[in-house]
C-alpha cells in the first residue's frame, strides 16, 4: 500500500472526527439548556402545525426553517408552481402558498398525513383547486407527472430517506424544475461517502414507499456534501447556495441540534443552462 497516498485522507478523516466530536461536546455543555426563545415566527399564527404530526412540531424548529427554506428562498416561490415531496402534513406546501405560490403539489405516501394536510389547509382558508396532495409512492408518482408543470421543487426531509438518490434526482429532472430546494441529513464525513442504514417503516417520521409485500424496514442514505453535491451535478443541477444557520442570529439551539452541527443542510439548487 502506498502510504503516502493514504495517509493524508486518513489523516484528514481523523482530524474531523475530532473536530466534530469537539463540537457535539461543546454543543451539550454551552449551547443546550436555554427555554424557548420567545422569538414569534410563521408558524405561531398557524398552530395546528404544531400538532397535527409527531414529527418535530417544536415551535422555533419550525419557525427557523420557514425562515431557512421558505423566507430565504422566496423570489423562486412567489407566482410559481410548486412540487413539495414527502409533503407530510402540508406544512411546507401551506407555507409555500402563503408565500405566493401560484400552485402547489404535495405528495405523500402515509394516508393519515395526507389526509392531515388536506384539513390543514382548508381549516386555514385555503381552496383543494390552489394547493393539492395525492398519497402514493413518491417515484410512482413522479414518473406520472408531466415535464414543464413545475418551477420549483421541494425535497425537505426525504432525500437521506432513501437509497435512491440518483433516480430521485433523474426523476426530478425529467420534470425540468428552474429550481430545487434541498434539506437533508448529510454524513459528515470529508469523503464521497453514503452511510447506510436500516430504519423501520412503521415509524411516522422514517421512510415510507409504496412496494408490494409492505415491507417493514427499508435501507436509507445520508451522502456526505460533497457526495450531495456530485449527485447534483451528474443530474444537471448546480449550487446556488448553502443557507447559513451559524449566521441566522438564532438564539435558542436545543431544537436544531443537527443544523448548528453540521449534520443537515439546506440549499438552494438550480438547473444548469441546457448545452
Amino acid at each position: 500500500m502506498n502510504s503516502k497516498a493514504t495517509n493524508p485522507t486518513l489523516l484528514t478523516e481523523i482530524q474531523h472526527r475530532v473536530r466534530y466530536a469537539n463540537r457535539q461536546r461543546w454543543f451539550r455543555l454551552a449551547v443546550t439548556g436555554r427555554t424557548r426563545s420567545g422569538e414569534r415566527g410563521f408558524f405561531d399564527n398557524y398552530p395546528r402545525f404544531f400538532t397535527t404530526s409527531a414529527t418535530h412540531p417544536e415551535p422555533d424548529r419550525l419557525n427557523h426553517r420557514h425562515r431557512a427554506l421558505i423566507e430565504s428562498n422566496a423570489a423562486i416561490i412567489a407566482g410559481k408552481r410548486i412540487l413539495d415531496l414527502a409533503s407530510h402534513d402540508g406544512r411546507w406546501s401551506f407555507a409555500a402558498h402563503q408565500a405566493g405560490a401560484k400552485e402547489v403539489l404535495g405528495v405523500e405516501a402515509r394516508h393519515h398525513l395526507v389526509e392531515s394536510a388536506r384539513i390543514n389547509v382548508r381549516e386555514y382558508g385555503v381552496s383543494d383547486r390552489s394547493v393539492q396532495f395525492v398519497q402514493g409512492d413518491m417515484f410512482a408518482e413522479l414518473d406520472q407527472l408531466e415535464p414543464g408543470r413545475f418551477d420549483t421543487v421541494f425535497c425537505f426531509g426525504f432525500f437521506y430517506h432513501t437509497l435512491d438518490h440518483m433516480p430521485l434526482l433523474r426523476k426530478i429532472a425529467r420534470l425540468k424544475p428552474k429550481n430545487l430546494i434541498v434539506d437533508t441529513l448529510i454524513s459528515v464525513s470529508p469523503a464521497n461517502i453514503i452511510e447506510m442504514k436500516a430504519e423501520k417503516v412503521e415509524t411516522e417520521s422514517n421512510g415510507a414507499v409504496g412496494e408490494p409485500g409492505r415491507p417493514t424496514h427499508i435501507v436509507i442514505g445520508k451522502p456526505s456534501r460533497s457526495a450531495l453535491e456530485l449527485m447534483l451535478q451528474a443530474t444537471g443541477f448546480r449550487v446556488l447556495r448553502y443557507y447559513d444557520w451559524s449566521k441566522a442570529g438564532i438564539k435558542r439551539w436545543d431544537d436544531l441540534e443537527v443544523y448548528y452541527l453540521g449534520e443537515r443542510v439546506s440549499l438552494t439548487c438550480e438547473a444548469a443552462p441546457e448545452t
